[in-house]
């Protein structure tokens, strides 16, 4: 990246994945920011520190924020209120606050209640990108790269330019698209494009792991038999457990929609299958498909 970071100093509580490859992307920047990092994780710390991801390290949160201009959180969602706790009397009330969580609805709603006057500036940040790996050694400085970024203003005063100077920050980390929703619709869009997709993963090699145990096919090897199709599906299901479990937990109410609007569509393939139905099974994946062209064609122009 060639544009100069909209901040001096930044603070990231959590040098894991997302974190670590952050710092890495605006340490590329033209005129990077002092980046300190905080972790309980004192090897990945050290080795972020190594690695020139960030400037200094520190396990201790309420340290690391003093004095920052921006303060990212990239942990778990489920650990986040207990952060906005720790780090709430050491915070200046001029500095910004963001996190990465990938469920807002339940964060911004103890925000409201509790920290909305501790911190007076907060916008909340989701990049599309992760991998199923974690830690320092998973992190990248180009996982952001051409990627979108949710916004989401917690703060009830207009984030005006807060909101400017975050969309550069990820514009330079490589993200040069960012859309601003409400915390409820992106839990929402999160439920479809990611965590449904998540599950079914999981639920996948969950079936194969059963089939296994079942012992009923008598040459089965699914680990030596799979094809691309179930390489490129099974990626996922290797995703921290940790994590995951968060998350799919976090935002439960509109993943189970999701899980209801799946099952319905399953039901619709089932009624084909039981029937026999291959004129209609081969009008409906046609139809199917021509209207997801649509979508993306509508996208592509947008």
């Amino acid at each position: 990246m060639t544009d100069s970071c909209p901040y001096r100093t930044i603070s990231i509580i959590g040098v894991g994945l997302m974190g670590a490859s952050l710092a890495g992307a605006l340490k590329a920047s033209a005129s990077p920011p002092v980046i300190r990092g905080s972790t309980p994780d004192r090897e990945n710390g050290e080795k972020a520190l190594r690695r020139g991801l960030i400037d200094s390290y520190t396990p201790s949160n309420r340290e690391v924020v003093s004095g920052a201009e921006l303060v990212v959180i990239a942990t778990p969602p489920s650990s986040i209120p207990d952060i906005w706790e720790e780090i709430g009397p050491v915070v200046s009330p001029g500095t910004l606050l963001t996190d990465l969580a990938s469920v807002k609805q339940n964060l911004h709603a103890i925000y409201l209640e509790r920290f909305s006057s501790v911190f007076p500036r907060y916008i909340s940040s989701h990049p599309m990108a992760g991998r199923e790996l974690t830690g320092v050694d998973a992190s990248r400085p180009d996982l952001f790269r051409d990627r979108l970024t949710f916004l989401i203003p917690f703060s009830s005063s207009p984030p005006g330019e807060d909101l400017e100077r975050l969309k550069r920050l990820w514009t330079i980390a490589g993200s040069p698209r960012q859309t601003v929703v409400e915390s409820r619709e992106h839990d929402r869009i999160l439920s479809l494009i990611s965590h449904l997709p998540h599950l079914l993963s999981f639920s996948l090699l969950e079936t194969l792991v059963q089939t296994t145990d079942k012992k009923t096919i008598p040459h089965w090897n699914w680990p030596s038999q799979r094809g691309g199709a179930l390489k490129d599906m099974l990626r996922i299901a290797w995703s921290g457990p940790d994590l995951w479990g968060d998350i799919l937990l976090q935002n439960r109410k509109e993943l189970l929609s999701s899980i209801e609007d799946f099952t319905s569509s399953m039901d619709v393939f089932k009624k084909f299958l039981v029937a026999k139905d291959r004129e209609g099974l081969i009008s409906y994946l046609k139809t199917l498909q021509a209207k997801a062209h649509e979508d993306m064609h509508h996208e592509r122009h947008s």
